[in-house]
């Protein structure tokens, strides 16, 4: 019985133990013994675990492998009764645990999206009516009329996600099985979180990574061998988390090894566009359409594509300091990113190309316009591709990047002076393309953690 009607999860003094025998023979003993002598090892899995989550709460679980995190979820799920203690949940819950949770191995994926809908309190044609959104999302093509036993983790990460969203949950769950899946499709999943939570869905999200639950939730519990070793605001959380793997790394001598390993997997050059103007501040004519590319990139970003088209984003490559793309960069050597686009028809005026760099949880930590420098989008002449070129200083640290594009119609802000903010949306276009920062070969005195790093000086005083 939930005490506050207002929360979501109550969660009061869970622990979940496990029994476990050295052998056979000790079990039989035990129960011969009519419970008078143990012969068991009790394993806490969780241990004296409370918290609440009131409804449309964003709440994050990180810890290490071996935490208790996915027994946790389990409890919440209903997979896994408490051993002591209480876990009261209100509204219909859709989880994505483990990978194949869920599924019947021998049923097609479309059968399984009618059992899994009808699972989860779904009419049979209710199934059939949100199973053609579920295929689409997913994005598994052919492959959905397959056995799930054929398919590879990614697909079932695909085929999973989309079903746990599209049952209309009230509380959402998602395990660690999500990092499975690859960036594009992981962008995509946290994409539609973030409308769902803008819709007042409950969610919980087990990650490694600090900055996800920094950025996707506003609570955070940080478990430690099965008990709370911290529950509080995200932020803080997080960054206590963080600083404990850091301080790890740094006593188990991890780090400049790892850095130095990963400059052998530099990729190499995949398109050449030496015959495009140098860098400047011009708004430029593309020397060649590749229209392959330009195909390759509407069908990665038309899933969250929205705006209402009069320019259209071809294209966005990162170039390196001979003109050809790349899908990486040394930290500390400058960006240029290159943006395509082409004017459909009659666009407002003064309609400005934007360019974004997001982290790996899809949360976007830099912003450049062309509005800056007077370009605008708007000015190009309509049915040629064009070119505009962003080159700045490189403060990233090392780590997996997107970029995103899009372009809008802006106006001055109403109260921050000096600053815009978008009106209305032509395109805008998630997705489009990805790139690392990397350890150059040589070594690099510098210490990098975080996201970002800024040139500062250090001085030492001698005090009265």
């Amino acid at each position: 019985m939930m005490k506050d009607s207002a929360n979501a999860i109550e969660v009061g003094n869970v622990s979940k133990i496990y029994r476990s025998y050295s052998s056979p023979r000790h079990r039989l003993l035990e129960l011969m013994s009519a419970g008078r002598k143990q012969y068991f090892r009790e394993t806490r899995a969780l241990d004296d675990v409370s918290f609440t989550l009131e409804k449309g709460g964003r709440f994050g679980i990180v810890g290490e492998n071996g935490s208790g995190k996915s027994t946790l979820l389990k409890v919440l799920a209903g997979v896994l009764n408490p051993s002591t203690g209480a876990a009261n949940v209100s509204g219909r819950v859709s989880a994505l645990l483990e990978l194949g949770a869920g599924f019947n191995p021998e049923l097609t994926g479309r059968e399984n999206i009618i059992q899994f809908c009808m699972l989860h309190g779904m009419h049979y044609e209710q199934a059939l009516e949100a199973q053609p959104e579920i295929i689409r999302f997913s994005e598994l093509g052919d492959a959905v009329s397959h056995p799930v036993k054929t398919y590879s983790s990614g697909m079932s990460v695909r085929l999973g996600f989309a079903c746990a969203v599209y049952v209309q949950p009230d509380i959402l769950i998602v395990d660690e099985a999500l990092s499975v899946g690859d960036a594009y499709f992981q962008n995509k999943c946290l994409h539609k979180i973030r409308t769902m939570l803008d819709q007042g869905t409950t969610f919980i999200y087990v990650t490694h990574a600090a900055d996800s639950i920094r950025s996707l939730c506003t609570r955070g519990l940080w478990l430690e061998k099965g008990r709370v070793r911290l529950l509080g605001a995200s932020t803080e959380v997080g960054a206590a988390y963080q600083s404990e793997v850091f301080s790890r790394m740094v006593r188990a001598g991890i780090g400049a090894e790892t850095a130095a390993d990963d400059t052998d997997d530099r990729a190499e050059v995949v398109r050449d566009t030496a015959g495009v103007d140098a860098p400047g501040k011009q708004l430029k004519e593309s020397a060649q359409v590749d229209v392959a590319r330009t195909r390759a990139f509407s069908s990665r970003v038309e899933p969250l594509r929205t705006g209402s088209g009069e320019i259209r984003i071809d294209d966005i490559c990162l170039i390196d300091a001979d003109g050809k793309e790349c899908d990486s960069v040394d930290i500390l050597r400058p960006l240029r990113v290159r943006v395509f686009f082409h004017v459909e028809s009659n666009p407002p005026e003064r309609s400005t190309l934007s360019l974004g760099i997001t982290d790996s949880s899809g949360r976007q930590i830099m912003h450049f316009s062309s509005a800056v420098q007077d370009l605008y989008a708007s000015d190009a002449a309509p049915h040629i591709q064009h070119m505009m070129e962003f080159t700045f200083a490189n403060p990233l640290c090392p780590g997996e990047y997107g970029l995103i594009a899009g372009v809008g119609v802006t106006a001055e802000h109403p109260e921050n002076q000096g600053q815009s903010l978008v009106t209305s949306v032509i395109d805008y276009c998630v997705g489009g393309a990805r790139f690392s920062v990397r350890f150059p070969a040589e070594p690099v005195k510098r210490d990098l953690w975080g996201i970002v790093h800024v040139d500062y000086d250090v001085a030492l005083h001698a005090l009265d």
